[in-house]
């Protein structure tokens, strides 16, 4: 697996939430390249680097910034054919979700493939809120492209003949990376990455809905992500 692929983990103040996501890497990627691009505050990189020694992980810790300069900014460094960015707080259910991805990726001769999302604190109207969207995104998959960029598993010379996620955008910088692939390059594979309710419980169920809806209304609007505010996303 090293030599096909790098992981990208883009991080901000992170430490509730990085030390289950490098546990859970642990049980999948042995000694496979994981390039961190922080900009923490926190605890972060001390927990990074215990986990590092706990596990014997192949870590990386780069200058990070903005979600979308961090990612780049992995990217960069990057060597193998494949680039596989995960969000800092992401958890897997049963270890085989990576190396499930990249030999589906290779057998199908992809360009970009996307999980589905499921929520793992038991928050009940995160769950529905997902499940929506994964219906949503799984109705959308072959006309407009979408791979959340929490579990993004992409070629890296398309990536780079792209120009990488668009600086421009301070969210949803996944979807406009996403929508310029060929939806035959790209597939919604039937596993799950876990995110817990947090977006939700700090945007409010409605607001997150709400802001969902008019980011896809507004996705070729660009007057509307000039004016956006992004306060209410990130912390």
């Amino acid at each position: 697996m090293k030599k096909l692929i790098t992981i990208v983990i883009p991080s901000k103040n992170e430490e509730k939430y990085i030390g289950y996501l490098l546990d859970d890497l642990a049980k999948q990627v042995e000694d496979t390249r994981i390039i961190i691009a922080d900009s923490s505050s926190d605890k972060t990189r001390s927990i990074i680097e215990q986990k590092r020694l706990q596990h014997n992980l192949n870590i990386e810790v780069i200058s990070g910034g903005p979600v979308s300069q961090a990612k780049n900014n992995g990217a960069k460094l990057v060597t193998t054919p494949y680039i596989l960015f995960i969000d800092a707080d992401v958890r897997f259910f049963n270890n085989k979700e990576i190396i499930e991805s990249i030999k589906y990726f290779e057998n199908h001769n992809l360009d970009l493939l996307g999980l589905y999302i499921k929520c793992y604190d038991n928050d009940i109207r995160t769950k529905i809120g997902f499940t929506i969207f994964n219906f949503c995104n799984w109705i959308m998959q072959h006309f407009v492209p979408f791979a959340v960029g929490a579990f993004m598993l992409v070629r890296k010379d398309k990536f780079d003949k792209l120009g990488g996620f668009p600086c421009k955008y301070q969210t949803s910088e996944d979807f406009f990376l996403s929508k310029q692939f060929d939806p035959k390059k790209f597939k919604l594979l039937k596993y799950h990455f876990g995110q817990d309710s947090r977006r939700f419980r700090k945007m409010g169920y409605f607001g997150m809905a709400k802001y969902l809806i008019k980011n896809f209304l507004n996705r070729n609007n660009e007057k509307y992500w000039d004016k956006i505010d992004y306060s209410n996303y990130w912390d």
